[in-house]
This record gives structure tokens, C-alpha cells and sequence, in this order.
């Protein structure tokens, strides 16, 4: 395991970081893994476009408003990332970790008090950080192995 890291670590010392993940989303297996992450990231849309309409969470007016900025910023960002992760852009799977950085994991690990009144509702977000975290650990499982010279 070390020794992976070592890799990895030289991997990003030497800037070829962005040209192995520009250069694994081609392959077959990553990007059927973005089709199924663009599938979730539709249904992700879809939760924002239905909590905007009030179908789910009631009326969307009596909604906190950091939930409502959320709901307007977070479904065209999904929706467009469901577009670019379906076509493996490489611009969708960096907004796709930015997004995820920016708009779950530092709101929810360092403002979870914001977004859940009690510990079951914190666990929740603790949860949605994780399946990230898993997602992301996935995508690099997936790509490719850098070949040695």
C-alpha cells in the first residue's frame, strides 16, 4: 500500500494527474461508471426540481433559505452534469468533485448544525459525505493504471 501511494504521489508531482484522469475516462469500464453516476446525478435533479415544485418537503416557500438557494443552484449544475458525465467530459467529472466538495462536504462536516436539527438528520448528512467518498474512491479504482517507463 505504501508503495501505491508513492505512485500516486508521483503521479501528481509530476502534473500527469489531470492527463491520467482525461486519459482513463475513455476507457470502457470508467465511462460506464460516469453513466451510472450521471443516472444518480439525474435523479439528484429531479429531487431539487420536485422540492422547488413542492411535491416533496411541502411548500417550498416555508423552506429555510439555504435549502431553497440549494434547490436553484443544484438542479441545473445536476442537470448539466447529468449531460457532460453521460458523454465523459473531462470538464463534468471536475465540476462533478467540485461540486460535491462545495456544496455537501464542507456545508454538511462543517455546518451540519445549518442543515440538520438533530443527530438522526446529522447521521444522514455524515451518510451523504460518505457515498461521496465511496463514489470518488470508485472512479480512481477504475481507471487505469499509469505504465511505468
Amino acid at each position: 500500500m505504501p508503495n501505491e501511494l508513492e505512485k500516486l504521489k508521483a503521479i501528481i508531482m509530476k502534473n500527469n494527474f489531470v492527463k491520467w484522469i482525461q486519459d482513463g475516462i475513455v476507457h470502457r469500464r470508467v465511462a460506464i461508471y460516469l453513466k451510472v453516476i450521471a443516472i444518480l446525478m439525474f435523479l439528484s435533479a429531479l429531487t431539487h426540481l420536485s422540492s422547488i415544485m413542492g411535491i416533496i418537503g411541502g411548500s417550498w416557500m416555508d423552506k429555510p433559505v439555504p435549502f431553497r438557494i440549494a434547490d436553484l443552484l443544484l438542479l441545473p449544475i445536476g442537470l448539466i452534469l447529468t449531460w457532460g458525465l453521460w458523454k465523459s467530459k473531462f470538464w463534468s467529472v471536475i465540476v462533478w468533485f467540485t461540486a460535491v466538495v462545495f456544496f455537501q462536504v464542507i456545508p454538511f462536516l462543517f455546518f451540519g448544525e445549518v442543515f440538520a436539527s438533530n443527530a438522526e438528520e446529522q447521521t444522514m448528512l455524515y451518510g451523504q459525505v460518505g457515498f461521496h467518498a465511496i463514489t470518488f474512491v470508485i472512479f480512481f479504482v477504475l481507471l487505469p493504471r499509469v505504465k511505468k517507463n
